[in-house]
């Protein structure tokens, strides 16, 4: 008992020493507390500067449209007007329509992705509507897409123009449509906007910056040689790791709060429950913690760390998806959950898990695999992580 109660002051006490020396080092604990939020009021900004609808160039060539006192309706008009009504659940347009009559110039704005779509409405086109909607019969009006097929956003604007079209060519000429569709929400009930979706990867993102703050602790020790020190007292290398994590953790809970309150005050509201959040977050961070230890065990001075200790922040960066999704490449199936390969990663799981929690309004059950995910990654990143940084620092 004796043994157990020194131990526990050991690590009281070293965790109470990296406390202080993260606050003498506060430009990197404000770096970490800050790169989050920052990122939340960046994409934020950029969401709401960026114009969400997608460009369409329309190129009218019918001309019975303009034609007074004429009994067929001027469909191409009125398509245009379709177009530029369709709005998105929030109210925000589809479509953003520019006419045009130079075709060259409107094809060098689809091959430049200035526009994401060329509309051209042929000659005779109210009349193929008109004629279909007395006879029910002739030849079909056509419109014609000029797209590049590299462009993500033309397929998109290429289905949602379709949709609008079709609708309207069946109103227009009072054609029963053979299909259709009924939508039943999943998750959310109200739609979620671009900056919503990206909130769950935007906060683990906050959570991987500790992977900074947990090896400058480590590698800090070795640099000035004070390793050396540790290894003569009786302070253990698990009491020695214990009091770091305890003390990362707090950090990238309060990284992990301060991003979210960003996210708030943003105009998001998150579905699922906050302390569920904060759990999750608080797992993820341990395993951030336990790749410092991994990477620390490679380094010998700071400015390794600011070098090389970058490459596996970018790793977590960009495979976990905080910057844009992945294809999801299928390695197994445990308990009726999906894992993927980079799953490897607990900041992987840590996003999907958030994406549960803040949109789909899941609680503890509903994260209950992911959690039990991140730990078991944890424990071997752990282990091997210790083991090596005790084979490189810690031996004479």
């Amino acid at each position: 008992m004796s043994g157990a109660r020194a131990s526990l002051e050991r690590t009281l006490a070293y965790l109470k020493k990296t406390f202080w020396e993260n606050l003498r080092d506060w430009k990197v604990l404000i770096l970490a507390l800050v790169f989050g939020p920052f990122f939340v009021f960046m994409m934020y900004g950029y969401f709401v500067a960026a114009a969400p609808a997608y460009t369409l160039l329309v190129a009218n060539e019918d001309a019975v449209a303009a034609a007074g006192g004429s009994r067929v309706p001027a469909a191409a008009a009125g398509l245009l007007a379709s177009w530029r009504s369709a709005q998105h659940p929030d109210g925000k347009p589809i479509f953003n329509v520019v006419p045009v009559d130079d075709a060259e110039a409107a094809r060098a704005k689809i091959e430049s992705r200035d526009a994401d779509l060329l509309v051209r409405i042929p000659e005779g086109f109210s009349q193929r509507l008109a004629a279909f909607r007395d006879r029910r019969s002739g030849e079909p009006a056509q419109l014609t897409y000029l797209a590049d097929g590299k462009n993500a956003r033309a397929a998109m604007a290429m289905a949602l123009s379709d949709y609008t079209a079709f609708a309207y060519a069946a109103n227009l000429t009072q054609a029963p449509l053979p299909l259709s569709v009924a939508v039943q929400s999943v998750g959310a009930a109200q739609p979620l906007d671009d900056f919503e979706i990206w909130v769950p990867a935007l906060l683990v993102l906050a959570l991987i910056m500790v992977l900074f703050t947990a090896a400058t602790a480590l590698v800090r020790e070795v640099d000035q040689g004070t390793m050396a020190r540790l290894m003569l007292s009786r302070l253990r290398t698990g009491e020695l790791l214990a009091a770091v994590s305890v003390n990362q953790v707090l950090v990238g809970v309060v990284a992990l709060a301060l991003t979210y309150l960003s996210a708030r005050a943003c105009g998001f509201h998150g579905a699922g429950s906050l302390a569920v959040l904060l759990v999750v977050g608080a797992v993820t961070t341990l395993s951030v913690v336990a790749l410092s230890v991994l990477t620390a065990a490679f380094l010998k001075s700071m400015f390794e760390l600011l070098t090389v200790g970058v490459f596996p922040f970018f790793i977590l960066m960009f495979f976990s998806e905080c910057m844009f999704p992945l294809p999801k490449i299928e390695v197994a199936a445990i308990a009726g959950h999906q894992l993927y390969a980079n799953d490897v990663l607990p900041t992987s799981l840590c996003v999907r898990a958030f994406n549960k929690i803040l949109n789909c309004g899941g609680g503890l059950a509903d994260v209950g695999f992911e959690i039990v995910a991140i730990a078991a990654l944890t424990a071997v990143y752990f282990a091997l992580g210790t083991w090596l940084f005790r084979r490189r620092h810690l031996r004479v």
